[in-house]
């Protein structure tokens, strides 16, 4: 890829701690990142009547909430512009890439068919790890909440999707050096 600048504040997912799984198959650099991403912070409060008034409780923050919007790259092979081998190009198969991340929300599971109890019980995990997204030098571990996607016939070419992230865990301001992570 000569010539090719990687966007160094593209938005990649990863997924560590997968038994089995090799890091390559659990790593996607988005093409494109989204339009919008809003943090949601909301504190846990609870409030009680009582005869001599309110009564308020605050237990802490509730979990941060990351959603984001977006679309697709272009569906683009060899053949120019399509909707017909859309499948085939590159920009849906980097978007797939993302939607398994979601479906499988950090579980590896079983494909060894040998034993008859796993036969009768097919999705069974193997191991769970945990979903990363590295985003401006800071990395958010946690899963997703939900995910959308909209195809419209105004735009055959590409996908809008909107997502919602719960965060666990926030490792600020990384520090970046030849590539890799200090």
């Amino acid at each position: 890829m000569k010539g090719t600048k990687i966007n160094k504040q593209a938005i990649i997912w990863r997924i560590e701690g997968l038994q089995g799984v090799s890091s390559e198959e659990t790593r996607m650099t988005m093409m494109l990142n989204p339009v919008n991403i809003d943090f949601s912070y909301a504190p846990i409060v609870n409030e009680t009547r009582t005869l001599g008034g309110f009564i308020q409780e605050f237990w802490g923050e509730q979990l941060t909430s990351l959603s984001a919007s977006g679309k697709t790259s272009m569906f683009y092979n060899d053949k120019g512009l399509t909707n017909k081998d859309a499948r085939k190009s590159e920009a849906y198969l980097n978007f797939i890439k993302l939607v398994n991340i979601y479906k499988n929300n950090g579980k590896n599971y079983d494909d060894d068919r040998k034993s008859s109890s796993i036969k009768l019980n097919q999705n069974r995990i193997k191991s769970v790890g945990i979903i990363i997204m590295t985003y401006i030098n800071k990395q958010y571990e946690g899963y997703f909440d939900n995910f959308s996607i909209k195809e419209m016939s105004e735009k055959p070419y590409n996908y809008e999707y909107d997502f919602s992230f719960k965060i666990t865990r926030t490792i600020g301001d990384l520090v970046v050096q030849s590539g890799k992570f200090l």
